[in-house]
């Protein structure tokens, strides 16, 4: 049986139903029933898992890694500057063909540029007595690197940094 506000009549309910219906849409109850003896699985060693972003910025970006050496020819009998000599990179150690050839100025100086990073030797001569030797050479990228050649009458190789 129905009754006036077209919800069901039932006595056996404990909760009335309300009988207005503007209350009904604003009646924010909720009505449960649970029963008691119901199994719960509750995880009592729950897991977190944390991220991080690291973002790095390099500014400005390096392009060229490219290097450079600089440096002086003397004479090692009296340090005098030796002008015109004839110098010559090689990769590594001395072995076959140079990577790269060049002649001190009329001050001594010279330059080796736009070379990638590594191991170099320099070999210099002027005449053909004259004669020197650098130990490795180490560019880094980007790096110059300054040489002094000191040549000698000597034929065991020599240089000073």
């Amino acid at each position: 049986m129905k009754s006036k506000n077209n919800l069901p009549d039932n006595t056996a309910n404990k909760h009335k139903y309300p009988v207005n219906s503007q209350s009904y849409e604003n009646d924010s109850l909720q009505y449960n029933s649970q029963d008691l003896d119901q199994e719960q699985k509750v995880d009592v060693n729950p897991v977190q898992l944390n991220t991080q972003n690291v973002n790095v910025y390099v500014d400005p970006p390096k392009t060229d890694y490219s290097g450079k050496i600089t440096g002086i020819t003397l004479r090692r009998k009296d340090n005098e500057v030796l002008q015109y000599v004839d110098i010559y990179l090689y990769f590594g150690h001395k072995c076959g063909l140079p990577v790269y050839e060049t002649t001190s100025d009329c001050n001594g100086n010279f330059a080796i540029e736009n070379i990638p990073p590594g191991y170099y030797i320099i070999h210099a001569q002027c005449g053909s007595n004259l004669k020197c030797e650098s130990p490795y050479i180490k560019v880094l990228p980007g790096q110059s690197v300054h040489q002094t050649l000191v040549l000698s009458y000597e034929k065991s190789p020599s240089a000073r940094s």
